[in-house]
């Protein structure tokens, strides 16, 4: 899918914008094909939002600088390294990519964009809150994924409460669970279908949020959390007991009673896979657009 392509599928579905995830969704950086792009979205009426991952600071100076081009406010990243396993090192992983971000600031400050770091699958709350008191600007804050937290064992509204006030923008994403003997498996269903309490999260959002996007994120996908595991409990050295207790509950109460098998694992095609993909974002856009009392689009003879 082009990015073109990818513009005109958001305006058939009546969404208010897109969210290019990485710089490899663009064609180019170069400034006649990325302004091109911006006059193709306000022709569209869409807004856009740029991302990438990593804290290196030359990369994220050409993406701020990007996003200036393409009337982005925000660029999103994340701490996308290796866990290390003892507290001290993660502390200095955390110094090192404050230090790192900081020096991308004074471009921020020239072009008037924000860095959104997200709650990814590799960063706790306490540790991305950590990491932005660290640097300690009005210019980065955070990127809010609703269903990360079930990556760390954290509560997926627990977080939400916790950094809300700093969410730059969100990803609106659900995950359905099952139990496995090493711990349990994360499965990407469209919104409403999984174990995230979704209204709740927007009702914290709406209350404490400074009107971010809420960008829908389908992921058709499965990822294994072995949080029975010694080794991957060691990762993450300042868990509770208690949460990875009410973690393992909610595993147990609402988790499905088989593993659902992919279209992959299921030898799809690529048309079987592509269609089951578009199918689930068509039940998240109907989710979200009932959720946040917006009329839901008729997309019955979309292409």
């Amino acid at each position: 899918m082009t990015a073109d392509h990818y513009l005109r599928k958001a305006a058939d579905l009546h969404l208010d914008g897109v969210y290019l995830c990485d710089a490899r969704h663009l064609d180019s950086l170069e400034y006649g094909y990325v302004s091109a792009l911006r006059e193709r979205a306000g022709t569209l009426g869409l807004y856009l939002e740029l991302g990438t991952t990593g804290t290196n600071p030359g990369h994220l100076q050409d993406m701020v600088r990007t996003a200036h081009v393409l009337g982005c406010s925000v660029v999103r990243t994340s701490v996308e390294r290796p866990r290390p396993t003892s507290a001290e090192a993660v502390s200095e992983l955390l110094a090192a990519c404050a230090g790192e971000l900081q020096q991308v600031l004074p471009v921020c400050e020239r072009y008037g964009v924000a860095l959104a770091i997200e709650n990814s699958p590799q960063t706790t709350t306490a540790e991305l809150l950590s990491l932005i008191e660290t640097v300690d600007s009005r210019l980065v804050g955070v990127c809010f994924d609703t269903a990360n937290p079930l990556c760390v064992m954290e509560d997926p509204v627990a977080a939400a409460s916790a950094l809300a006030r700093l969410a730059l923008t969100v990803h609106l994403k659900d995950y359905q669970l099952v139990a496995r003997l090493d711990g349990f498996a994360l499965i990407g269903c469209p919104l409403g279908r999984g174990v995230v309490d979704l209204r709740a999260i927007l009702d914290i959002l709406a209350a404490h949020a400074p009107h971010p996007n809420l960008n829908i994120e389908t992921f058709l996908g499965k990822q294994t959390i072995p949080a029975l595991v010694d080794d991957y409990v060691t990762h993450f050295p300042q868990a509770s007991a208690r949460v990875l207790a009410r973690t393992l509950r909610l595993v147990r109460d609402r988790g499905l009673p088989s593993p659902p098998r992919l279209p992959s694992e299921r030898g799809a095609s690529e048309d079987e896979v592509l269609a089951e993909e578009d199918g689930c974002v068509l039940a998240s856009v109907r989710w979200a657009s009932q959720a946040l009392h917006r009329p839901s689009p008729d997309v019955s003879d979309l292409p």
